[in-house]
Order: structure tokens, then sequence, then C-alpha cells
């Protein structure tokens, strides 16, 4: 499995050094379905998100994370595997989630990426029950990482 971060909103170095733990979040948030393929990682701005969540969801305002699933066609041995998804994070809305929590930036952007890789690993939380088992989930692979 391939992670890529990309920041396409502003964040600073105490941020883009969060890389290698938010890719280890990916790489543990699939835990057994994450052979093969790439899940792209991609900070934004309140715009950006606004535009994803309107476009593709025909949604308004702003939200902290979405996950878009590719499809993943068979191909035969020795070709390369599609990109597996993407989870975009609306970095000011972690910020306020963070300080509105109490809990660190870094912690917030953790849970997101969890939580959306969550999403393209087949987990739901369109339902209290889903919303609790996920939530658990998160909890559980967090404490691992941090």
């Amino acid at each position: 499995m391939t992670v890529n971060v990309f920041f396409r909103a502003r964040a600073g170095a105490r941020v883009t050094r969060l890389r290698p733990p938010l890719k280890k979040a990916v790489i543990s948030a699939l835990g057994a379905k994450k052979a093969g393929g790439e899940l792209n990682l991609v900070l934004v701005g309140d715009a950006e998100i606004k535009r994803l969540n309107k476009t593709f969801l025909s949604h308004t305002g702003v939200t902290d994370v979405l996950a878009f699933s590719h499809p993943r066609p068979v191909f035969p041995r020795g070709r390369e595997t599609p990109p597996f998804g993407d989870v975009y994070i609306c970095l000011p809305q972690a910020r306020r989630q963070a300080a509105k929590l109490g809990h660190s930036l870094e912690t917030e952007l953790l849970i997101l990426t969890v939580h959306g890789t969550l999403h393209l690993a087949g987990m739901d939380d369109s339902s209290p029950s889903r919303r609790r088992a996920m939530n658990e989930k998160t909890v559980r692979i967090l404490k691992k990482l941090i």
C-alpha cells in the first residue's frame, strides 16, 4: 500500500512533520485491507472542502473529513493496482475542532485520518450503533498510535 500525504492548505512545519504518523494511521486503520493500491490523504482549506462536499455529496458548508473510494478493477498479475481511495481533511476545521474539544491539532488530525480511512475500509457511521462501533475502533487504533 502506498500512502501519499498532500497539503493543499496552509500548513506550518508542525503539521507537515506529521506525514509519518498520518501514514501509520492509514495503514493501521486499513488492517488486512491494505494490500496493494494507493491512498491519498489530502489536507485542504475551507473553500475546497465546501466545494467537494457540494459537488459530490450535494451538502452545503464545511465538513471535517470526506472519503472517496476508487473502484478496484481486477488486473492480470504484474499490472499495477489502481488507487484505493482519497481522504480529504479540512485543516482549518480540524484546528477548530481540536480547540473546541481541548486536544491538540495532531490528535484531531489522527482521529480524522483514521475515521476517513475506516470509511474506505468499509465501515459506516449512518446509525447510532454503527457510529459507536466506528468510534470504538478509532479509539483502539489511536491507543496503539499515541
